[in-house]
């Protein structure tokens, strides 16, 4: 029987007992692009191509680094320098791995822009990136976007629940696309106390980030004053809040990868390769 309390139990065991080889690993490859991506991207507002390719290419450099966080976690004897390489050599299956679930996902979401352009609403923009409707939205559109959005809502995060593995089966079985339907098969049965898991995750990440991004900005804004897109007062913010998603990203890893471990011994699952 797996319970989230014996898995976030080993979880802190694991961060506390590898937290030698994990500061590199998070510092380097985790906490300095979401640094970079904090204080970089408002002062590249305006130049969206610019901004689009920083980001691809710091969200692919923090996905290496998730996944050398899993391969200590599942590969207990490696080493910084070997979990670095293990993550390397699994970043592009992971990735596409990745951009197949966020595709089914937007699969799923293509009825409610269906449903817009159907109704032919015309939108206007109100700011860089922001929109809305030029016109009042029918009753029945507004019914059908309200169900629908919360039926996707609780599917994407049931899917989430039974992905939660994904990167660990990705790391630690060198599988492809079947890494799907393994972590599907793993989580059977646990979705809910992992939909119950990931809830109180985003509520704390949430709350953390509001308390970094709005208190602390308001305070650095108010002692270091400046204008612009970049002050000294928008840097420490950024550190600040690349500090509490540094923290959080962490925290996810590390759990995924004590879940899948879990799971497999508890079921007596074999990691054989597809």
């Amino acid at each position: 029987m797996v319970t989230m309390g014996t898995v976030w139990d080993r979880t802190t065991t694991f961060l506390g007992d590898r937290a030698a080889a994990l500061l590199p690993i998070v510092g380097l490859l985790i906490f300095v692009p979401t640094c970079l991506q904090n204080i970089a991207e408002p002062a590249l507002v305006g130049v969206g191509v610019m901004v689009a390719l920083v980001g691809i290419v710091l969200a692919v450099v923090m996905a290496w680094g998730q996944l050398a966080v899993v391969a200590l976690a599942v590969e207990p004897a490696a080493n910084v320098s070997a979990a670095m390489q293990m993550g390397a050599r699994r970043l592009l299956p992971a990735i596409g791995i990745g951009l197949l679930v966020a595709l089914i996902v937007a699969v799923l979401a293509a009825p409610l822009g269906i449903a817009f352009l159907a109704s032919g609403v015309e939108w206007v923009a109100i700011a860089p990136g922001q929109w809305q409707p030029a016109t009042p939205l029918s009753s029945g559109l507004k019914l059908f976007v309200g169900l629908y959005s919360v039926a996707l809502v609780i599917v994407v995060l049931w899917g989430m629940a039974r992905l939660l593995p994904l990167n660990s089966v990705v790391v630690a079985e060198r599988r492809g696309v079947g890494a799907i339907a393994r972590a599907f098969g793993l989580t059977k049965g646990l979705a809910l106390r992992i939909v119950g898991v990931v809830i109180l995750f985003f509520v704390v990440w949430g709350v953390c980030a509001m308390a970094a991004t709005t208190v602390l900005g308001s305070v650095f804004q108010l002692a270091f004053g400046g204008t612009g897109a970049m002050t000294l007062a928008t840097v420490l913010t950024g550190i600040v809040s690349a500090v509490v998603t540094t923290g959080f990203t962490l925290l996810a890893a590390a759990f995924a990868a004590q879940l899948y471990l879990a799971v497999r011994t508890a079921r007596d699952i074999p990691a054989e390769a597809a």
